[in-house]
């Protein structure tokens, strides 16, 4: 800081330059979309078409990661471990729609729904892209399951130019795709830097 700020005096002409470097240094916090996850007990859950048919490592993979962001971001939060949720559906026949019931039956105040649709990671038979209609509903469970904040339906596409396939595998590129979605998700609920898309981005497209 120090530095800079003699930079600043020696060298006038730099001070755009040198602004930009405090931005990156400093990065910049985008406030969440809906704040009203603050202090409460959560359960995410998420569905698909596919899910409707039997266990979908899809729907069970994004509901455990975004949980584990959900814990680590809302910091006087708790989220319920994905295991104890997926124990509640597999002994009560769930309907896969009746959150209400869900979210009562494991005893939380919320339940973050997430629905993926139109799911794939292919552009062609030689690019990747990830691709889903992604949508996400907060139900109050303290409010017989009054609708608090609807997100979607959104399409979430990742990388915006594609990558070829020759430079990694269908797994690989599926984990990369899942984690940029569950990041997209986190934030509508969770404060962040803006700085973290543009790195992500940047990686993704070297």
């Amino acid at each position: 800081m120090l530095l800079l700020a003699v930079a600043l005096v020696v060298f006038p002409g730099c001070l755009g330059a040198m602004t930009q470097l405090m931005y990156v240094i400093k990065g910049h916090t985008l406030p969440a979309s809906f704040s009203g996850l603050e202090k409460k007990k959560i359960a995410v859950v998420c569905v698909s078409d596919a899910s409707a048919y039997g266990p979908d490592p899809l729907t069970y993979s994004v509901s455990n990661a975004l949980g584990i962001k959900l814990a680590r971001g809302l910091k006087d939060s708790s989220v319920v471990p994905v295991s104890k949720v997926e124990e509640w559906i597999d002994t009560h026949g769930w309907d896969e729609r009746d959150f209400v019931a869900l979210g009562e039956g494991v005893g939380v105040d919320a339940v973050v729904a997430v629905d993926i649709a139109s799911y794939t990671i292919h552009d062609g038979s030689t690019m990747f892209k990830g691709r889903a209609d992604v949508t996400a509903t907060v139900y109050n469970i303290e409010k017989e399951g009054q609708i608090d904040h609807h997100y979607g339906p959104k399409i979430f596409e990742y990388p915006k130019t594609g990558r070829p396939a020759i430079q990694t595998t269908d797994r690989q590129f599926e984990a990369m795709y899942l984690g940029q979605l569950v990041i997209h998700l986190a934030n509508q609920f969770c404060d962040h830097d803006k700085l973290d898309s543009f790195a992500s981005d940047a990686i993704m497209n070297y």
